[in-house]
């Protein structure tokens, strides 16, 4: 059983890619990113986080909106908590919707590409620095990008 769980989130990965319900966010390297404001043309971020049921977490967005510039880079912040009295290992899946907006949305650097190790009781920012694509489409006005995060399984196994 403990395998099967393991096997469903590359399973769901790949549901989710072959049907469009999430397009993979991957790095982007800032040396390959151009900056081209677009002229007047802004769009609403919406910051979502989330974590998975009895999560030992405290996680929330820094700020809930931004007001971003197409073309430019732009940095934000997550913070998160340890609540429990032992280190703890997580990891975070973001997510992008609409679902278009995700093939315009280039992240440079995420706490959501590597493990987040923590401290028993410790709190920090977790940063994300991400650029627009120019070429966004002009029906898209707002883009939500949240963010699940979640105890590694094997320290959840060992710490429960």
């Amino acid at each position: 059983m403990f395998g099967f769980g393991f096997a469903l989130v590359p399973l769901y990965d790949i549901f989710c890619e072959v049907t469009g319900i999430r397009i993979p966010i991957r790095a982007t390297e800032a040396a390959t990113i151009t900056e081209q404001t677009v002229a007047g043309r802004e769009i609403h971020l919406e910051l979502l986080a989330n974590t998975n049921n009895n999560a030992p977490w405290e996680f929330r967005p820094a700020h809930d909106k931004l007001d971003v510039s197409i073309g430019r880079l732009h940095d934000t912040q997550y913070i998160a908590s340890n609540l429990t009295d032992q280190a703890i290992t997580g990891v975070a899946t973001p997510d992008v919707r609409p679902a278009e907006a995700g093939r315009y949305l280039r992240k440079v650097e995420c706490f959501c590409f590597n493990e987040q190790e923590f401290a028993a009781g410790e709190t920090r920012e977790l940063g994300v620095r991400f650029f627009i694509e120019p070429d966004l489409p002009k029906h898209i006005e707002t883009i939500t990008l949240s963010y699940t995060f979640f105890v590694k399984p094997e320290n959840f196994a060992t710490n429960n």
